[in-house]
This record gives structure tokens, sequence and C-alpha cells, in this order.
């Protein structure tokens, strides 16, 4: 049964990556993407994370935690989308009437879970603690609890951001 103490716990869950498509960001079909296996350090869970950003406009990105292996425990068969970290884009809605305008997050709900909508989590918002592409994946590691990642993925390194994308929320990210 699908809880919510279940998807805090596989969203915030420490995770090490076990195998990556590339270690750098690649060019397919006008969007730079790369994909990566993650392992719980407990071995209970798998999740496959995405990455995507628009070769025209960078703001427009994607980053999702993907839990592979939910049949063991919740009786679905299907991948289920857990979070996506996402920057502005467009979604046909006049300019500020739609959260889809700024930088926001996507989370699967129970409901979602209920009423089979795996890939298309309702629960969204937007996000004061990224404001690029390059803070959204700190923001998003932290967040997954993602464990060392730059042993298999060269993410930006901290020369690489903005003071402001480094004390987002007041906080250190890197």
């Amino acid at each position: 049964m699908i809880t919510q103490i279940l998807i805090n716990e596989l969203i915030s869950c420490k995770k090490r990556i076990s195998k990556a498509d590339k270690q750098q960001m690649w060019l397919e079909h006008r969007h730079y993407r790369n994909n990566f296996l993650l392992e719980s350090c407990d071995k209970k869970y798998a999740f496959r994370v995405f990455m995507r950003y628009s070769d025209d406009f960078i703001e427009d990105f994607s980053i999702g935690l993907v839990w592979t292996n939910p049949t063991g425990y919740i009786n679905v068969t299907k991948h289920i989308i857990l979070l996506r970290c996402q920057g502005p884009h467009d979604n046909k809605e006049p300019l500020g009437s739609d959260i889809h305008h700024s930088f926001h997050t996507h989370e699967i709900s129970i409901d979602d879970i209920n009423e089979y909508r795996y890939t298309k989590p309702s629960s969204k918002g937007i996000d004061k603690n990224f404001s690029s592409f390059q803070s959204a994946i700190w923001h998003f590691v932290n967040r997954c609890g993602i464990v060392n990642p730059s042993e298999y993925i060269d993410f930006a390194s901290a020369s690489q951001l903005s003071l402001e994308d480094l004390t987002i929320g007041g906080e250190t990210n890197g």
C-alpha cells in the first residue's frame, strides 16, 4: 500500500549512482540529456534519473527521479515518476497565470498512484530553491539523497555556478 511516508522515503533515502549513460550531457534532438541509474544505499529500491535541457532555451529543463522497482512494494508494474524539477516552459496558459512559467516541481501523490497517473505527478508548486539548471541539479541531488554524484557524472562544478545559485534559500548547495 502506498503512503505519504513511503513516497517521502523513496525521494529522500540515501542513494548511490550505479550506472550512467554518459559522464557528460549530450545533444540529441535539440535537447541536451543524460540518464543514470541509482540504487538506495540499503539496496531496497531502484531508480532512474533523467536530465534534459533545451539547446535553444537552457531555462527549459527537466530533472526527474523515477522509481523503477515498485512491484514488490505497491503491486504496480509500471515505473513511477516521483519528482521532477523544472524550469519555466510554455503550458499554453497566459503568462503569469500558471506555475509552469516559473521554476517549479512536480511530485507524485497518493491520489496519482491510485488513479494510475504514474508519469504525471500532480502535486506541483513554484520552487525558490533553484533558479537555473545548475542549481536545480544540486537541489535535486540534495533532496534525493544522492551520495557522491561526481564519481559518475560530470556535474557543473561550484566554480561554474553563480553566487545566487550557491546561496538559494540561505544555504549553500555545493
